[in-house]
């Protein structure tokens, strides 16, 4: 693989976050609406080349969803120099910061905070990091589909998933009609009196991160599933380490 020139090499770096847009989440089907939203034009991944304050990355995002009404899913993008295992230490202390899992988690909590306390922000967004070091949390425990999450979230650098929360709100209440149909249908083939009693207490689900979870377990959670995830995300890392300035 072939060495950059200037940090950081854009072109490369944009064209690895892309595969895993496309080859990961979309046509490994770990999200519902991610290909529609590409599609659309709805989705925007905001780069930023050094680490941004808080203020500066909430800020940056809201700009954005002023300038795009119609944006569903952002991707906030920082480039970090050793944040990919295997790479050396980044040089400067906020890179080191942005390269540890749990440091920029709270990083995330920090953006989540201050984008809330914008005065008149333009939309309401669920933010969720995503790492290329993460790993399982407990080896020793078989795989679960929360368990599986992290390793899903394997990006070629720290992002922040902002998804607009109306967007998610509309397709939970969609799957939650969905789970209701269903559990009236299998109560109606047990008689009538169930079906009754299903009107007078159905319980859905009302969690969809819940039934993606699931989704993506039974997906890729064994099997060639997994060696497709794992063989892609490898491929991606690889490629993003090579890029790391010597």
């Amino acid at each position: 693989m072939e060495k950059p020139g200037p940090w950081p090499p854009r072109p490369q770096l944009d064209a690895l976050h892309a595969r895993y847009v496309v080859e990961v989440v979309e046509e490994l089907s770990l999200c519902p609406f991610a290909r529609k939203c590409r599609e659309l034009g709805r989705l925007h991944r905001p780069t930023f080349p050094s680490p941004p304050s808080p203020h500066e990355a909430a800020r940056r995002l809201a700009d954005l969803a002023t300038a795009h009404p119609d944006a569903e899913v952002v991707l906030l993008t920082f480039i970090t120099r050793g944040a990919v295992p295997g790479t050396p230490p980044a040089p400067s202390p906020a890179e080191r910061a942005f390269a540890d899992t749990e440091l920029f988690e709270e990083y995330v909590r920090e953006v989540r905070d201050v984008y809330a306390g914008l005065p008149r922000v333009p939309a309401r967004f669920y933010m969720v990091a995503f790492h290329p070091a993460y790993t399982r949390v407990d080896t020793r425990r078989p795989l679960t589909p929360d368990s599986l999450v992290p390793l899903l979230r394997r990006t070629p650098d720290p992002v922040i998933q902002c998804i607009r929360a109306d967007l998610l709100d509309q397709i939970r209440r969609q799957a939650q009609t969905a789970a209701e149909a269903r559990f009236r249908e299998e109560m109606a083939r047990l008689g009538p009196e169930f079906l009754i009693l299903a009107e007078r207490a159905i319980k859905a689900d009302p969690e969809l991160s819940q039934d993606i979870a699931r989704h993506n377990f039974d997906s890729v959670g064994a099997g060639p599933g997994r060696e497709r995830l794992e063989a892609t995300i490898a491929d991606i890392l690889a490629r993003r380490r090579a890029l790391e300035p010597e």
